[in-house]
Formats: structure tokens, sequence, C-alpha cells
């Protein structure tokens, strides 16, 4: 477009005056786009199923063998209480299908007593890795942090994989031994995120590179006094503080960090990495919500991808054992099953 006096071009945005009818068109586009096309500025929301993979995943790596240890956290013993009735109803529901994959194992972990007839403080009993606990026998506590660490370190170099979990959980196993043999890079995360910084305790998965350092970093903390490894802490950052060296809460840095882990170790621990309120592609949240009905909708939309199903609150105990019967019948549906008391 040439201007009337001068005879230059000049840009056509220039000339669109507000008055101009070019401005009055191009604003009626402008705003048929915002309302018709909402969602290039919208965020989607969050109730949106289709939306399930979080934002950063580890890529796949070349399939091969793996061998992977579920490691349970759980009281030693029940006392009639809700929610102690409600982990008592968790253990029976590993129970039914904890030995049902021949590449993944299963055990509960306990503090006791020490022995007092044996120097082996760390032993297996059926399912369960017992670690003799000074400390157990004096407060009547478990020292989660230790029994961990214990119980890596009594497994030895037997897996490639460790999962530490807690016995409020339900674990599709298949799904568990297919992450692990197309994830061989080291890595440090978990199935599902709750807008948190750290991995959550119900869920944190780790390769054997980073379980033995860990525990490496476990005993040189332990032996300078660091607070990090007091049995009140909360040991599901702690874990998360030994693999990486970052202190996730604040921007306190209670312990003198090691060196880093070696190039190559991947590790989600990033705010939201994984966020979702209720599925990703490994995880799928049944807690809290408002029906059994809600619950069984999204366990039954996760997809065989899903590693781990969190349900506590948001049911009763007896919508909370109809739910169970129904992933084990989905999942597990050449076991027999039985929850009965």
């Amino acid at each position: 477009m040439k201007d009337q006096h001068t005879g230059v071009k000049i840009p056509l945005f220039i000339k669109c005056g507000k008055n101009s009818s070019m401005f009055r068109l191009l604003v009626l586009i402008g705003l048929q786009c915002f309302v018709l096309q909402p969602h290039i500025f919208a965020k989607p929301p969050e109730s949106n199923v289709k939306k399930w993979h979080g934002s950063k995943i580890l890529e796949l790596t070349e399939k091969r063998p793996a061998r992977t240890a579920i490691l349970i956290i759980a009281p030693a013993t029940y006392h009639e209480h809700p929610i102690e009735n409600r982990w008592r109803l968790g253990r029976k529901v590993w129970e039914q299908y904890m030995n049902s994959h021949p590449n993944v194992d299963c055990y509960f972990l306990h503090c006791t007593n020490p022995r007092k007839d044996s120097d082996q403080q760390v032993w297996l009993e059926g399912n369960t890795i017992f670690v003799g606990d000074p400390w157990t026998e004096e407060t009547g506590l478990d020292q989660l942090l230790l029994k961990t660490v214990k119980a890596i370190e009594w497994l030895g170099n037997d897996y490639t994989h460790y999962i530490r979990t807690n016995i409020n959980t339900f674990f599709n196993l298949e799904a568990v031994n297919n992450y692990a043999e197309t994830h061989h890079q080291s890595h440090f995360t978990t199935p599902l995120w709750e807008r948190q910084s750290y991995t959550i305790g119900y869920a944190i998965v780790f390769t054997a590179d980073v379980a033995a350092h860990i525990v490496s970093e476990y005993y040189r903390l332990k032996q300078a006094g660091e607070e990090l490894i007091d049995p009140f802490h909360a040991d599901d950052m702690a874990i998360t503080a030994l693999a990486t060296g970052i202190w996730p809460i604040g921007d306190r840095n209670p312990f003198r960090c090691a060196p880093s882990l070696p190039l190559g170790i991947r590790q989600l621990t990033c705010l939201d990495s994984l966020n979702t309120k209720r599925l990703c592609k490994y995880g799928a949240l049944l807690t809290p919500v408002s029906s059994l009905e809600e619950a069984i909708y999204y366990f039954d939309k996760a997809g065989e991808d899903v590693i781990l199903f969190r349900s506590r609150d948001g049911l009763g105990y007896t919508e909370l054992q109809a739910l169970y019967e129904h992933m084990l019948s989905k999942i597990y549906p050449h076991l027999r099953i039985d929850l009965t008391e």
C-alpha cells in the first residue's frame, strides 16, 4: 500500500487506524479466535483424563532382562485401630500376589529386637526381611530408613532395580517388570507425584547403582553424626537426599553433599515432573475419591503401563476391600483371591 501524499509503500498494520474498517475487521477476527479457540490461551482442565502423561518421562532403553526387589514398609504388629485395620487389609492384599512374578521379588520390612544368639542382624523369614535393632528394642518403634538401607545392603547384587513402597499400595507386577526391562539407564524416580519436590514414600524407584550410592551415603553421614539419619526424620525425604545429594525442602541443606551421582544418573525429583491429580503414564491415584465407583472408574481407565495404584483415604473399610477385590480380579485373574480375616 502507498501513502496518498508521498507515494511511499508502508506496512498494512500502520495504515489500520482505530476507526478504519480494516482495524475493526482484525479485532473481530482476533475475538473470534479467542472465543472459538480458548485452548490456545487456557490450560486444559486437570479433570481431562485424556491428558495422562507427565511432562518428563524417562526414555526407553533397549529391552533386556531385569530383576526387581520391592521393599514394603509394614508394621510388625497390628492393633485394633481403623488405620491399622486398613494396613492389615493392605498386607493381606500383598500376600495374594507378591509371589506371582518370577522376576519381581516382594519383601515386607520389619525392625525387631536384636538376635542374642547370632551376629547376623538381618535375616529372611518367609516374605519378610527382619532387621535387629537396639533402638526398636528400646522404643518399640521402627526405623524406616534403617531397615530400607539394611535390606538393600543384605540383598546385595541380585537385583537391577529396587522399589521402596508401603503397605497401602497396589502394584501390577507385570507392568513393573516391563518397566524395569525397558529402563536400564541409571535413575531415581517415582511412578506418581502429588505436587511434591521429592519422591513420595509410597513408591520410590531406583536402579542398583543408585541403591549402592544410597547405602554408602547413609553410612558416611551416620559416621558424621548427621541429623538426616535421625530415626524420627521423614525417611522418604532422607532417601531423596541420599540418592541425589540435594535437600529437597526449602533452601536449607543440613548436610554436606557428597559428590553428585555419576554422569548418567537420571532423576525426576523436580517439582511437578509427573504431576497429576489422578492418572499418569505409570501411576494412578485412587485417593481421595467420592465413591467406590469413582475409584473403580480411574482404575479401569489406567491402562496396562501403570505400575502403581495408590488407595488410602476417601473410602470406608468395606469399600476399600471391594476395590482391592476388583483390582485383584482384573490384574491377577489366575489367582485364587481370599481377603477374609
